[in-house]
């Protein structure tokens, strides 16, 4: 798979700013960089799927594994990362407050270990909040994960285990592994190609802009913010919502409710995605 110009022009730039510094310093005549590659400046189109899609996907994540499952509803539902998915940790996880502490991250590098390190900016540092329904799910795969501790490892299920681990191992599963799997669920289901992980974390803040800016087109409040987290790492325009999302809670609406809502399980009378947007 080709590199995204994002990365290339990544590369480059760091490849001048070394070479210009040997020039600086006397070691060559010239920067060699300079002309060896030249910015498109175009941007690229952010991959987001629709509300129709997202049902699909959700739809198909149900004959997975209740792992895969687990880990993509979270990203759809709370906006996080891939590799911040991959580091959460069972103690990560306040039922009572139906909050996930975001603090880590998963890399791995081809021929070197797994490291777990912070999150990547110290906004991403966060909270993120889920619903009645995802904590069902969340407490489902709970058993499951002690069950396979007990019967397959001989030990408890410990509160600093993470949550996607891999088997007989203490080490986290890598991106990677759900990148090639979520490839494998669109081609089987026949979902646009395109997509990657990262477009649910894009269409859960397309889909939250699209609700609480009155525009259909989902062109609110750009970049991929996630909905439902603390204030401090809220987009300006859904901080601003923030407060009409409070009081229409605590008038004992539900928020989001009707025909075109996306839904986390797909039975008629199945309950929202996300129904405490905010705590």
């Amino acid at each position: 798979m080709p590199l995204s110009e994002y990365t290339v022009e990544g590369v480059h730039a760091c490849l001048c700013g070394i070479l210009s510094d040997a020039v600086e310093g006397g070691f060559l005549n010239h920067n060699p960089a300079w002309r060896t590659y030249k910015y498109s400046s175009k941007k690229k189109e952010k991959l987001v799927a629709d509300e129709e899609t997202v049902q699909k996907i959700i739809t198909a994540l149900e004959n997975e594994s209740l792992k895969y499952e687990t880990y993509f509803k979270l990203i759809i539902a709370t906006g996080m990362r891939r590799d911040e998915c991959c580091g959460l940790k069972w103690s990560d996880i306040d039922y009572e407050r139906k909050s996930i502490h975001i603090q880590r991250n998963v890399v791995k590098i081809t021929g070197e270990d797994i490291i777990v390190k912070d999150t990547k900016t110290a906004a991403g540092d966060r909270y993120v909040y889920f619903s009645p329904e995802v904590e069902s799910l969340l407490k489902e795969y709970y058993r499951e994960c002690v069950w396979q501790a007990d019967a397959y490892e001989d030990r408890q299920l410990a509160a600093d285990d993470f949550v996607f681990r891999k088997l007989d191992s203490q080490d986290p599963m890598t991106p990677s592994t759900f990148t090639w799997r979520f490839k494998l669920i669109l081609k089987k289901n026949g979902l646009p190609k395109k997509l990657n992980v990262h477009s649910l974390r894009h269409s859960n803040a397309s889909l939250f802009d699209r609700k609480w800016s009155g525009r259909g087109d989902g062109g609110g409040a750009p970049g991929p913010q996630p909905a439902f987290h603390d204030a401090g790492y809220l987009h300006p325009r859904l901080r601003q919502n923030k407060k009409a999302a409070r009081e229409a809670l605590q008038r004992g609406l539900d928020i989001g409710e009707g025909e075109n809502c996306v839904r986390l399980h797909t039975s008629p009378a199945s309950p929202l995605l996300n129904r405490n947007l905010l705590r």
